[in-house]
Formats: C-alpha cells, sequence, structure tokens
C-alpha cells in the first residue's frame, strides 16, 4: 500500500513548520508511506498521486487556539480549470482526478500555530501536539483501502 504525505510549510517561519515536522518519524508508523515535504502544493506533485491508495496532507493551522489538531477527510474540487501556482488540498486532488482518471483517498490534519513570524523553533504548543497529531495521521493513513 502506497500513502503520499505532504508536509506543507515553511520551516523558517516558526509554526509554520509543523506540517514538516509532524510528518518527520511519520513514515516509521505507516508502511509505504512516501514524504513529499513542499512550501506549497505546485501542479508538478500532482503525477505523484497517481498509483497512491491514499493521500494526507499536513500543515499548519490559523484557526483555532494553539496546539488545536484538526483533521478530517478531503474531497476533489473543480476540474481542469485554470492553473494557479499553488493550490489548495481539494484543488489539488481535482488537478490529479483531471490527470489520471481518479483521485485517492485523502485527509488533512493540521496543527495551529501560535507563533508564525521569522524563526526555526516551534511554539510549545505545536511542539506538544505533534504526538497525537502524528497518531491521528496514522490512523487515517491506515484507514485508507489498500
Amino acid at each position: 500500500m502506497t500513502v503520499v504525505a505532504f508536509a506543507l510549510g515553511n520551516t523558517l517561519r516558526a509554526d509554520d513548520g509543523a506540517g514538516i515536522a509532524l510528518a518527520r518519524g511519520l513514515d516509521a508508523l505507516v508502511p509505504g508511506l512516501v514524504v513529499v515535504e513542499a512550501e506549497q502544493l505546485l501542479p508538478e506533485y500532482a503525477d505523484a498521486l497517481a498509483g497512491a491508495h491514499g493521500v494526507l496532507f499536513l500543515d499548519a493551522s490559523v484557526a483555532g487556539p494553539p496546539g488545536e489538531i484538526r483533521s478530517g477527510p478531503l474531497a476533489p474540487v473543480g476540474g481542469a480549470g485554470t492553473l494557479l501556482h499553488a493550490l489548495t488540498p481539494g484543488e489539488f486532488l481535482g488537478l490529479a482526478r483531471s490527470l489520471h482518471g481518479r483521485a485517492p483517498p485523502a485527509a488533512l490534519v493540521t496543527v495551529t500555530g501560535r507563533d508564525f513570524a521569522f524563526g526555526e523553533a516551534l511554539s510549545p504548543e505545536v511542539t506538544a501536539a505533534l504526538p497525537a497529531a502524528r497518531e491521528r495521521a496514522r490512523d487515517l493513513a491506515l484507514a485508507f483501502p489498500s
């Protein structure tokens, strides 16, 4: 089973690196996990989903109290319309569906950050939330059909 995890964020903007920090170590918990670290979703990455059984999007959020973990399924949005430089996860899935005739099951896991200023350290709230967020991501990944 192949699951692709897009670890999103900028590690030079403090809590914006939460998605990347969340992905680190997740490959030990999810057999067959392929991690793609990126600052944003670009159309060029859509081919990575062609044979995937599932896809996780791991990211920071600005909505909610710092350290809050949110997760849930995602559905493809749109079609082969105008492509922007960066895509939302739903638009990214829609592009994969347009290119390959299918979009794999997908889920999003976010951790709400407190500090998005310049710096490489995560806030204490985000750091404390990472183990539980990693478990949630693992559970979602293992639930994808094989």
